[in-house]
Parts: C-alpha cells; structure tokens; sequence
C-alpha cells in the first residue's frame, strides 16, 4: 500500500563529469530554442497506450546569479503515457550538475519501486536525454508521504472538530512554525531549515480553488468529486531531511530503495507528526472529562489536574497553556504521558460541536486507503467504535 500514501517524490541523477558541458549547454540553448517541439512529438519507448508525451506549461528560468553559466535552474512540466512529470536540470558551475525529475502521484500509483525508476528512465530517453550522460544511483531529492481522512459520518461537524484541533495545535515544534493556509483552509509547520514540513489541508478545497484557474473539464472536476469531504495530512522530507537521516535518526541512504517503504513512512509519521497531533483519537471536551473522571487508574488529585489541563488547552491552545502552566515544564509534559496513558488526546474540541469525539486523523489506521475503511475489515472498524464508546 506504500503507492497510496506516496504523494509526489523527486529522483536525483547527477550527471557524469565528462559530460557535464555537453548536457548543461544542450539544456541551456536547444530546449528554449527549438527542441521543446521536437520533444514535444517523440513518443515513449514502448508506450502503454499510442498516446504521446506533451510539454505544457511556459518554460520556466530561475537566475541565482548575474551569469547563469555559474548556476541557473531550469524546469520543464510533462505529462503523457506514464503520468506527471516535471524535469529540473541544476546546472553548478563548481559542484555537481543534476537532473531532477519529479513525480506527482499518478506516476506513482500501482507501481514498484522498479516500475517508477524505469519509467523515469524512459522519460528521461523520450525527451532526449542520454542515459549515458548520467549515474543511475536512483537518488531521492525529495518525498512526501500522506494520509487522507474521510469525513464519512456527520461532515459538517466532524469538519468543525478537525478545524478547533489546528486551532489550538501547539504553535511551533523543534523550530518548526505553525502557519494558517490560505482561506483557512489548513495549516502548515513550516521550518526555516526546510528540512521537513508537515501540512494539514482541506483536499475539496484546494482542488476547487484549482478548478477555479484551470479550464473546466470532466476531468478535473471528477478530481473534486474523488476528494469530497477530505482532509490530507502531508508530510514533506526534503534533501537535507534525507541527508541528514543518512548519518543520524534513520542511518539509511537517500534511495528510492529506502524509502519506499511503509515501515519508513510509519516511521517518519511517528518521528515528526504524532508529536504534534499525538495518535489518541480527540474527543469532546466535556466527553474527555468525564473519561478522566471515571479512570479509576488515576487517584483524585490526578484527575483533578488533567481535568484542568484539557480544560486549558483547550480554552488557550497548547503553547499558551504550556507557559502558563503553575507548574514545570517537565510535569507538563509528565501530565501529558498520563493523559495518553489512558487513552485521552491533550488536544479536544469544543462542546458545542455535535459528535462526541472524532479519529485522529494523522494516523494511517483511520486512512481511507487503509483498514478502516476496507470492506473486508468490518469488524474491526466496529471493534474500534465500540473501544470508544460508540
């Protein structure tokens, strides 16, 4: 399953020294000055359907410096036979030259890791890029991970009770800044490292406001119609995220090999998203109340003060009510263990809102791709519901 919670990933292939000049000069004059049509026609080795790889889309020059002979960036947007793809080539004039080829999901779907790196190489020989020309070592520059949640009992409020979590979701983790997305409709822990970035977004939304700048088209709004009602959680491991997982927490090269892989997308969730959003299921407040109340795991005084700490969360957000806290800093977080000891997410939404509690939806149990919505685990869709209460 690990092609459904893949959402987009970028493959690195540095190019061979001895033909750095000849690839970089071919990609600097002859893509802007004529070959885009030629390429434009040239079909895929071996194409799944007679339909032929397209450029769409202006090209596009980035300018770093005065002179691009030292570093310029150029990308190219395709889409055909095997999906979408975009095309980067990173031109330095003292360090390595590298081709970048990104995929977005419908690249990916339904394939192994051996499927998605020949198809990137047929690309790449479609478009006229030698093989040759380049190491295939199936770097990875980048790869996101997802998990859609499915808003399937009662929309509206289940909507409502997501919205107050990102609300009041701690305001920065490790360094990493919370930000509000645009209209409201999700929010972003945005570092300044760009190391990792985690996202939580309304999915309709963001396909309407593209069907709002795009030419209207069975296509896209049977997009729109696919993402009714959910929510993604994204996780984004940029190149010095996976630089750094090569020496540090993960120990693992950078490879398509690595990392496609859902023990490693459990893991990087667990490492950089259940810090944030736990993996407790979030309940009403006055629901989560009444099961710290009723713990007969805790003694009096406990309860008293969780009961009191959900309570501020709750009404502050969860970086306020830490500073405010009466007590340190560890016997905040040492109250928050307790509270997910007994099964209680710290973060709860208002009482106002008309369903007791809502899945938490980080986790990958609760994606619509996984378990819980598979018809053939019925069961233990319902053992779950009954846990809770329900």
């Amino acid at each position: 399953m690990i092609d459904h919670i893949t959402d987009t990933m970028t493959l690195q292939f540095k190019v061979n020294p001895s033909n750095k000049d000849i690839l970089f000069n071919d990609c600097k004059t002859g893509v802007v000055y004529g070959v885009r049509e030629r390429w434009k026609r040239k079909k895929l080795r071996n194409p799944k359907s007679k339909t032929k790889i397209h450029f769409t889309g202006k090209n596009a020059l980035y300018f770093y410096y005065p002179s691009y002979d030292r570093f310029f960036k150029k990308s190219y947007p395709f889409t055909g036979d095997y999906g979408y793809y975009s095309l980067d080539y990173c031109h330095y004039k003292y360090r390595n030259d590298c081709v970048l080829v990104t995929l977005k999901h419908n690249a990916i779907i339904n394939k192994s890791k051996y499927e998605i790196l020949q198809d990137t190489l047929e690309f790449l020989d479609s478009i006229g890029i030698d093989r040759e020309f380049l190491e295939i070592e199936n770097n990875l520059n980048r790869i996101d991970f997802k998990h859609d949640f499915e808003f399937e009992y009662n929309p509206s409020a289940e909507r409502q009770a997501l919205m107050c979590i990102l609300n009041i979701s701690r305001d920065e983790y490790y360094g990493v800044c919370k930000e509000e997305l645009k209209k409201g409709s999700g929010i972003k822990y945005n570092p300044i490292s760009s190391y990792t970035e985690v996202i939580v977004y309304d999915k309709e939304q963001e396909r309407k406001n593209r069907l709002k700048t795009r030419k209207k088209s069975s296509q896209v709004e049977l997009d729109v119609e696919e993402y009714k009602n959910v929510f993604r959680t994204e996780l984004r491991l940029k190149n010095k995220r996976l630089y750094y997982n090569k020496n540090n927490t993960l120990k693992i090269d950078k490879t398509l090999d690595n990392y496609y892989n859902e023990e490693i997308s459990d893991e990087c969730f667990r490492r950089y998203v259940e810090p944030i959003f736990y993996k407790e299921p979030f309940y009403r407040l006055d629901y989560a109340i009444l099961a710290i109340q009723s713990d007969r795991r805790l003694t009096e005084k406990e309860a008293e003060k969780l009961c009191q700490l959900v309570t501020d969360i709750n009404k502050k957000g969860f970086t306020k009510a830490k500073e405010e806290y009466k007590y340190s800093d560890d016997t905040f977080e040492h109250h928050i263990k307790l509270l997910r000891s007994i099964g209680i997410n710290p973060l709860t939404f208002d009482e106002d809102i008309d369903i007791p509690f809502l899945l938490n939806f980080t986790t990958k149990e609760v994606c619509r791709d996984f378990s819980i919505y598979d018809g053939e685990h019925e069961e233990l869709k319902q053992k779950l519901y009954d846990e809770l209460g329900v």
